[in-house]
């Protein structure tokens, strides 16, 4: 960071963040390595992704509660540390961090933020760091005691991140990728879909050619000239005229589209099993009403719960109680043995109404004969899906 920025940042009330700045040329967009290459080009790992991390964390927001941490205590005489609270969830803007948080932790298996301070050493923003830089340290008693960043050891202290794992097996504190499974079917995905339909599409459309021209008589040079010169007109759809002796043998080709199709659904259900997405929130085909309903409310009490109660345990641990802390002691209050504390409460998901609304879209679409009969990109949108991945045909 300049000096000149530094001293903005003083001037305005905020710390410097102790993370270097990546611009947009960096190492990370250049390089797309790793799990996180399949994040940024397999769109159905991708819609996956945001799909889990979406209703985890955005669908339905959260609040904070305030309650007594011990017998006696009256809450209204703190309601001061709750709106507190909530004003730095608003400054840092907690709801996007906690998005952010999942989506790299199912990435990585892991995800941090540098809490960069503000001159009076509240919180004032979250700043996302590079997971794959980011290794916890910890002492011989398993405890954590810092963070080492691009190579840096001990380039944070425990406080100076808010730090997430994705299934953390071991005490290491590293976590897992939930891509890691899927790893060999996202490359043959990739390959079938960016290699393989593109040539058979290619081949189909102009189909390979052998050219036997007859060259004898020419001089040798004049044969090169011959080969290039037809090498170059063959190009599909396009009149080819010599005046040299030229015989040509169309080869045929016969590829196993169907199969092809059926390979490319099993690596899709192969996909969407692993991240345990409901077929409907990704607009594939589901059997019936019935069935897309079982699987809603499977997705929402099992995968999205389970997510929903790492995370409030976490920013209860890491964020709520270090600031209820900061708060008291700003009063001249006890913080070593807070008499309140504050719990992070999801607001619950209403997935009768987010049945409801598809039994509604279904019912306007009608089988393709009601008031959305041919448009299909509204009900894409009714839906709160792209409408840019129905293509060119609906």
């Amino acid at each position: 960071m300049s000096l000149m920025a530094a001293l903005k940042r003083l001037l305005g009330g905020e710390r410097p963040p102790k993370a270097e700045r990546w611009g947009a040329g960096g190492p990370i967009y250049e390089w797309l390595e790793g799990d996180y290459r399949w994040f940024r080009q397999d769109e159905l790992v991708h819609r996956c992704i945001l799909v889990n991390a979406f209703f985890s964390t955005m669908a339905s927001g959260f609040d904070t509660v305030l309650e007594a941490s011990r017998p006696g205590v009256d809450v209204a005489d703190y309601r001061f540390v709750k709106e507190r609270i909530d004003e730095f969830n608003r400054r840092v803007n907690l709801d996007l961090a906690l998005f952010i948080a999942q989506v790299k932790r199912s990435i990585y298996g892991r995800a941090g933020f540098e809490i960069v301070l503000r001159a009076d050493g509240s919180p004032s923003r979250l700043l996302p760091l590079r997971s794959e830089s980011l290794r916890p340290r910890l002492d011989e008693s398993w405890n954590l005691i810092g963070f080492d960043y691009q190579g840096r050891r001990g380039f944070y202290t425990p406080d100076e991140v808010l730090y997430f794992v994705n299934l953390p097996l071991e005490a290491d504190m590293v976590g897992v990728s939930d891509i890691e499974p899927i790893r060999a079917v996202c490359r043959a995905r990739h390959e079938l879909l960016r290699e393989d339909f593109p040539e058979i599409i290619r081949s189909l459309w102009a189909p390979y050619i052998i050219l036997r021209a007859d060259t004898r008589g020419l001089a040798a040079d004049e044969v090169d000239r011959v080969l290039e010169e037809l090498v170059e007109v063959l190009k599909a759809g396009k009149s080819i005229v010599v005046n040299e002796s030229v015989e040509a043998q169309v080869v045929p080709l016969s590829p196993d589209i169907k199969g092809l199709v059926e390979l490319l659904d099993r690596l899709d259900q192969a996909i969407i099993a692993n991240f345990a997405v409901p077929r409907l929130l990704l607009g594939r085909p589901v059997e019936n009403r019935a069935t897309a309903y079982a699987e809603l409310e499977a997705y929402i009490n099992g995968p999205i719960a389970h997510i929903r109660r790492y995370l409030k345990r976490e920013v209860e641990r890491q964020w709520y109680q270090r600031w209820t802390r900061w708060i008291l002691s700003e009063r001249g209050l006890d913080d070593e043995n807070p008499p309140v504390v504050v719990k992070h409460r999801w607001r619950p998901l209403r997935l009768r109404d987010l049945y409801e609304m598809m039994r509604g879209v279904s019912l306007l679409w009608g089988r393709g004969e009601g008031p959305l009969a041919g448009r299909l990109e509204k009900v894409w949108e009714l839906l709160g899906w792209d409408p840019s991945e129905l293509g060119e045909e609906p």
